[in-house]
């Protein structure tokens, strides 16, 4: 009997890891396709948090161009993470709306302020 639990319990950890294995080589085959099939052109970001614009694609390396300068910098293919759907143009107008209103508060403080005197 004890025999019997024993190796139900083995199987059960054996199923476990081998679930836990299909879903972590199913996640980095399609990172591998992602990676194989960029092109120039295609925004990413890297592992690091570097992001840009593919410039140029050679055999195991990206030229990534930055943003706002536009300086061109060599990674290795392994290094990106992903693509990054995000644009530049959202980013600076979101912190220009910040910029915005906290000049707006900052008005409105002193007009209270003024109001008060």
């Amino acid at each position: 009997m004890e025999y019997i639990q024993f190796i139900v319990t083995i199987i059960i950890i054996l199923v476990i890891f081998y679930v836990a294995n299909y879903a972590k080589k199913k996640q980095d085959k399609e990172l591998k396709k992602m990676q194989d099939e960029l092109k120039e052109g295609d925004k990413i970001i890297t592992y690091s948090g570097m992001a840009g614009t593919v410039s140029k694609i050679l055999e195991d390396r990206i030229i990534l161009k930055t943003y706002p300068n536009d300086v061109e910098i060599s990674i290795e293919k392994w290094a990106v993470a992903g693509l990054d759907d995000r644009t530049i143009d959202d980013e600076n107008k979101n912190q220009s709306d910040i910029k915005e209103k906290n000049k707006m508060k900052n008005k409105n403080n002193k007009e209270e302020i003024k109001s008060k005197k």
